[in-house]
């Protein structure tokens, strides 16, 4: 279980000693899978904004507001909401695109402005610094207790769900309904369930959660997504200097071979297994149980609230 694996209580609940980088022989078998995974780039754009136009249209919407970080993941979103709004006939009359800085790096956020810009999607700031900094110390002093950074970084998280509804909410009385976007992609909140239950977590609909991280870049350079974002290290830019590896201990493709790994037959996966290296096959176990344990972990927020419905028990 997770509760087994060295944590760092000081930065997250997730940290684990860092497995490092993936073994020669593991890569070329993530390689040798994703050759057979034959993921189609152009295709898979075109269905992506065919699928959200039906889905506006079908259900009588008109905007979409989504959260920009400066990270690839919401960057992909913007950009796949760009091509469909581009779209003939397509349903969507404004997209909003919402930067909501916290104590963050400014940096990180730029690229965010400088994309949407490249695009021409509107993009607005909410900077709720200040609004942290009070909610922060208002709680604490009533709990009496003090807050370490991974538990200010979740409530950064928190904060910004609110906004993004009563974002869709003003649009929606200007007569443009609206919905949320999520940004998660497979291997983070698909697989690990790597997100804040009650924050980024919380959207109307998701168009990049079958990807795994990887295939994110690729559609990413597909859409001309900045090279800025495309070269930075992934971060929820939650404390400074976070990276999501440090936190993990493992990097995504660590995760992309070990989900495709799992979805392999019986067979195949014994004859991968015996022509591993004693070394590799050590590194794929211990990514492997770190993986897994935070899976178990989070399981939780695929089934939320829990009803303790007493009815069912007669």
């Amino acid at each position: 279980g997770i509760s087994a694996l060295p944590f760092s209580l000081r930065t997250s609940l997730y940290a684990t000693k860092s497995v490092g980088k993936l073994h020669k022989e593991l890569y070329d078998v993530l390689e040798e899978l994703r050759k057979e995974r034959n993921f189609q780039v152009e295709a898979f754009v075109d269905a992506k904004v065919e699928m959200l136009n039906n889905y506006m249209s079908k259900n009588s919407l008109s905007a979409c507001v989504v959260s920009v970080s400066g990270g690839i993941d919401s960057a992909v979103t913007v950009g796949l909401l760009d091509r469909a709004k581009k779209h003939p006939n397509t349903p969507i009359k404004e997209i909003v695109a919402v930067a909501q800085p916290i104590h963050s790096t400014g940096s990180i956020q730029n690229r965010a402005f400088e994309h949407c810009e490249e695009l021409g999607v509107k993009c607005i700031t909410v900077d709720q610094s200040e609004l942290h900094t009070q909610l922060t110390g208002l709680v604490e002093k009533s709990l009496n207790v003090e807050a370490n950074a991974f538990s200010k970084g979740q409530l950064r998280s928190y904060m910004r769900t609110p906004v993004n509804y009563f974002v869709a909410q003003l649009l929606a009385q200007q007569g443009k309904p609206a919905i949320v976007l999520g940004t998660g992609n497979y291997d983070e909140d698909g697989y690990l369930l790597y997100y804040c239950k009650c924050g980024d977590g919380i959207a109307d609909v998701q168009l990049i959660n079958d990807l795994h991280k990887s295939e994110v870049y690729t559609v990413g350079s597909y859409l001309n997504v900045p090279e800025s974002i495309l070269t930075s290290k992934p971060s929820a830019d939650l404390w400074e200097g976070q990276t999501d590896e440090d936190e993990l201990g493992f990097g995504y493709d660590a995760v992309e071979l070990y989900t495709a790994w799992k979805r392999k037959d019986l067979n195949w996966r014994n004859q991968k297994s015996q022509a591993l290296s004693h070394k590799a096959a050590q590194q794929f176990k211990n990514v492997g149980e770190a993986i897994e344990a935070i899976h178990q972990r989070n399981k939780h927020k695929l089934n939320f609230p829990v009803n303790l419905n007493y009815q069912m028990l007669q």
